[in-house]
C-alpha cells in the first residue's frame, strides 16, 4: 500500500504558507499573541497489584490503590521476571506549551513502550476544552517497569499485559494533559546542548569514555567509526527549560533528551524502578526546582549503560555495576552535566511553534515472530494489522511443513511519524528505537536549528530502526524453524543472528518507511 502523506501544520505555519481559508478553518483560530504559556503535570503510573500494595505503602508512605493484577511481569529482558517490590515510582510527566502556531503536549511515561492504538485512546480521552492541537506520548523505554507490549509474560506464549493497567495509564495521561492545559501560566523557554563525554571511565572494551556504549556493532560500522572499532553512539544531551516569565524566573520544566537504554539495573533486578532517569530527574528537581522530564533519544542498536564503569564520588572507586548505587551515580552525573549547560540568562518569552505529521505510515510486517505472537494474543491484542489500508484481523498458518504454527496475515503495521519546532529548536518524533546513524541524518535535515532533539519511541513502539543496508534477514528467514524447535534444519544454520536488534524488528522496510515519511516533514518545517 502507498501511504497518503498527510501533514498537520501549526496554525501560524498555515498562515505563513497562505493556505486557503477552508484549510485554515480546520486548524482553528490563530493565537492572539506569540508569547509563551506553559502548564505542567505529573501522574503516578506505578503498577500496584494486590500482593504489592503493602510494599508500595511502605516504600512511599502513600495509600496504595490497586491498578494491576498479580503478578506484575517486568519488561525488557527475559520472561517471567516478576516484580517483588519498589525502588521508586513510575510517572507520566507532561508539559503543555501554548504559543504562536498552536498548543502542543509532550508527555513522557516510564514504560518500555506504548503502542499507537493506546496513544490514540489517550488522545480521544483529552477534553476538547484543553485545546491541544498536537500530542506526543513518549516512552522512556524503561526496562524495570511493567510489560505493556506483551512479550515478557510468564512464558514465551503467554502475554504479560494487564489491560486494566493500560486503561489506567490511558486515563491518567489524558487527565494529566487536561490538568496542564487548564493551568497555563506565562513562561519563557531556553535551550542548551551538551554531551556525556567523559562520564564513564573507559575500562571496558565496549566503553569509549562517552557515557554511553554501543552494545551491537553492525556490518561496516568499523568503516564509519574506526577509532572505536565500529562502536557508534550519540552522546548528545539536548535540553529545553521552561521558566516563569517574571523574575526570579522560577523553573517550571527541565526536559532532557539522551540516547541510552534505561536498563542499568540489568535482568536480575525485580524492584520496580524508572532506572537512571529517576536519579537524574530527582537531582535536577533538587537543584533547580520544577518538574524534570526525561526523554530517550536515538538509542537503537543497543545504545546503553550496561558496559560502563562510573566513578562513585563517595568511595572514589568505580561503582558496582547492576546496583542502585551505580544507577544513582550515573543519573546524577548526567543531571549535573545537564544543569551546567543551561544558560543562566532569562529565556525567550515568545514561542513560535510549528508541527507536522504523517499518519498513518504503513510498514510492511516481515517479522514471522511478531506474526506468531500477534496470532496467539501475546502482543497487545488491541493491535490492528492492515491489508490495503483496511484492518485485517485474519489468522492463518505458516506454509508447510510448519502449517501447525499460526500467524497473523495482515500485511502492514500502521504507525505515525511527526516533527515540531519551537523557536530555534527542532524535534523529530519516531516510533522506533532509532539507530543514531539515522538520527544524525535527521538532525542534518533540521537546517537552521540551533538545538536538535530526537524523541524515540514517540507515539508507538515498533522495535529497532537501522539502515537498510545493514539488515540481516537470517533470524526472520529461520523463524519457522526456530518456532518449531529445529533451528538446526534451517539452511542458514548456524549463521543465524537473532540478536534483539533483528528479532525485535518489524523488518527491512522499517527505515525506508519511517525515513520516507520523516524527511518530507523535516524539509517542510525547515
Amino acid at each position: 500500500m502507498t501511504s497518503q502523506l498527510s501533514f498537520r501544520f501549526g496554525r501560524a505555519r498555515a498562515l505563513a504558507l497562505g493556505l486557503a481559508v477552508s484549510a485554515i478553518a480546520l486548524l482553528g483560530p490563530v493565537c492572539s499573541a506569540p508569547t509563551l504559556r506553559a502548564g505542567v503535570c505529573v501522574r503516578d503510573i506505578t503498577p500496584i497489584s494486590p500482593n504489592l500494595a503493602a510494599a508500595y505503602t511502605t516504600a512511599f508512605g502513600e495509600a496504595a490503590v490497586v491498578n494491576h493484577t498479580d503478578p506484575i511481569f517486568i519488561a525488557g529482558f527475559g520472561d517471567n521476571r516478576q516484580a517483588t517490590g519498589y525502588n521508586d515510582q513510575l510517572w507520566a510527566r507532561a508539559v503543555v506549551l501554548d504559543g504562536f502556531g498552536g498548543r502542543i503536549a509532550i508527555v513522557s511515561i516510564d514504560l518500555i513502550g506504548y503502542l499507537n492504538g493506546e496513544v490514540d485512546t489517550i488522545r480521544s480521552l483529552i477534553s476538547p476544552a484543553s485545546g491541544v492541537d498536537y500530542v506526543v506520548v513518549h516512552s522512556t523505554h524503561d526496562h524495570e517497569g511493567p510489560d505493556t507490549i506483551g512479550i515478557w509474560g510468564p512464558d514465551p506464549t503467554t502475554t504479560g499485559i494487564d489491560f486494566g493497567y493500560l486503561d489506567f495509564v490511558n486515563v491518567s495521561v489524558a487527565d494529566c494533559i487536561d490538568e496542564a492545559a487548564a493551568n497555563l501560566v506565562p513562561a519563557r523557554v531556553k535551550f542548551a546542548t551538551t554531551d556525556s563525554v567523559g562520564l564513564s571511565l573507559g575500562f571496558d572494551v565496549e566503553d569509549d569514555g562517552l557515557g554511553v556504549s554501543d552494545g551491537k556493532v553492525l556490518v561496516d560500522d568499523d568503516l564509519i567509526a574506526p577509532a572505536t572499532d565500529g562502536r557508534i553512539v550519540d552522546a548528545r544531551l539536548s535540553i529545553m527549560q521552561i521558566t516563569d516569565r517574571a523574575p526570579p524566573f522560577g523553573v517550571l520544566v527541565t526536559l532532557a533528551n539522551f540516547a541510552s537504554h534505561p536498563e542499568s539495573l540489568g535482568s536480575n533486578n525485580t524492584l520496580i524502578s524508572s532506572d537512571f532517569p529517576h536519579y537524574a530527574r530527582e537531582r535536577i528537581e533538587d537543584e533547580v526546582g520544577g518538574t524534570a522530564i526525561w526523554v530517550s533519544g536515538d538509542l537503537g542498536v543497543l545504545q546503553g549503560p550496561l558496559d560502563l564503569d562510573v566513578l562513585d564520588p563517595v568511595t572514589n572507586q568505580p561503582a558496582v555495576r547492576r546496583t542502585f548505587r551505580w544507577t544513582q551515580v550515573h543519573g546524577e552525573q548526567l543531571a549535573d552535566r545537564i544543569l551546567a549547560a543551561i544558560p543562566q540568562k532569562p529565556g525567550n518569552p515568545v514561542a513560535v511553534i510549528r508541527f507536522a505529521s504523517s499518519d498513518p505510515v504503513p510498514v510492511r510486517l516481515d517479522n514471522p515472530f511478531f506474526r506468531f505472537f500477534i496470532a496467539i494474543g501475546v502482543i497487545n491484542a488491541r493491535l490492528s494489522l492492515f491489508t490495503n489500508g483496511v484492518p485485517d484481523p485474519s489468522v492463518g498458518s505458516f506454509p508447510p511443513p510448519f502449517d501447525v504454527i499460526p500467524q497473523a496475515l495482515g500485511a502492514d503495521v500502521h504507525t505515525e511519524v511527526s516533527a515540531f519546532t519551537i523557536n530555534e529548536a527542532s524535534f523529530a518524533v519516531v516510533p522506533t528505537e532509532l539507530d543514531p546513524q539515522i538520527g544524525e541524518t535527521y538532525r542534518a535535515a533540521m537546517t537552521g536549528a540551533e538545538h536538535t532533539f530526537i524523541i524515540g519511541l514517540g507515539n508507538d513502539e515498533i522495535g529497532y530502526q537501522l539502515p537498510a543496508p545493514k539488515w540481516d534477514d537470517s533470524c526472520h528467514a529461520c523463524a519457522p524453524f526456530i518456532l518449531a524447535g529445529v533451528p538446526q534444519l534451517c539452511p542458514l544454520f548456524p549463521n543465524i543472528d537473532c540478536n534483539t536488534v533483528f528479532q525485535n524488528n518489524v523488518g527491512a522496510d522499517v527505515d525506508p518507511a519511517i525515513s520516507g515519511a520523516m524527511f518530507p516533514i523535516l524539509a517542510d518545517l525547515h
